[in-house]
């Protein structure tokens, strides 16, 4: 009818940007994986996928965007969050090492407390740079050609590439003191399981 007329009436955006869009959620789904081989493979097999149309509660379909200026801006708008999420990667190197600690102190943490179904001290080294050249890089050089922040946006992908330069030279000195102490400090009670009643009388954690 008249509502169905109208969907089918809508203007299509452009391609180039909702391809820009998925390959940016793919680059970031790649970083699971552990090694450069099997980021690649899952990307090869995902360029065919994607959702062009949104659907309401009532299963009607409707348009996310009507003009290809509001699919620019979302664009723009969703890249700077990606940047923020991971801002640490586009800082100084103490500043992303600092970080990168942490973020391995969380997930040794869930892993204790069985909340991570990984090691995260396996490949820690390795799994930093396919990070980097699977979504940091790529989300950097987004950032720069968007265009928003004029020249400052260059920092974002001089400030990448230097601190993967680094980490490929420090690195794997770096994770295997970053896994020594934080794994070192998880022992004994694990404060986020709380002690555990046995048989007896006798509590453990």
């Amino acid at each position: 009818t008249e509502r169905r007329q109208a969907r089918t009436a809508a203007p299509t955006p452009p391609e180039a940007p909702r391809t820009e869009l998925r390959q940016s959620r793919l680059r970031r789904r790649a970083t699971m994986h552990s090694s450069e081989a099997v980021a690649e493979g899952f990307l090869a097999r995902s360029r065919r996928l994607g959702i062009r149309t949104s659907m309401d509660f009532s299963g009607n379909l409707i348009d996310a965007y009507g003009t290809n200026n509001q699919l620019q801006q979302h664009a723009v708008l969703e890249t700077m969050m990606n940047v923020a999420d991971v801002a640490h990667t586009m800082q100084s190197f103490n500043t992303f090492v600092k970080w990168n600690r942490r973020l391995f102190r969380e997930l040794h943490a869930a892993r204790s407390a069985e909340r991570l179904p990984f090691d995260p001290s396996a490949r820690w080294y390795e799994n930093q740079i396919g990070f980097f050249n699977h979504y940091i890089l790529p989300l950097a050089g987004k950032m720069k050609s968007c265009g928003v922040l004029g020249t400052t946006g260059d920092v974002f992908e001089l400030f990448a590439a230097e601190n993967l330069k680094r980490w490929k030279e420090e690195g794997e000195a770096i994770s295997e003191e970053i896994i020594r102490s934080e794994t070192s400090m998880m022992v004994g009670p694990n404060p986020l399981r709380g002690p555990v009643q046995r048989r007896g009388g006798r509590t453990t954690s």
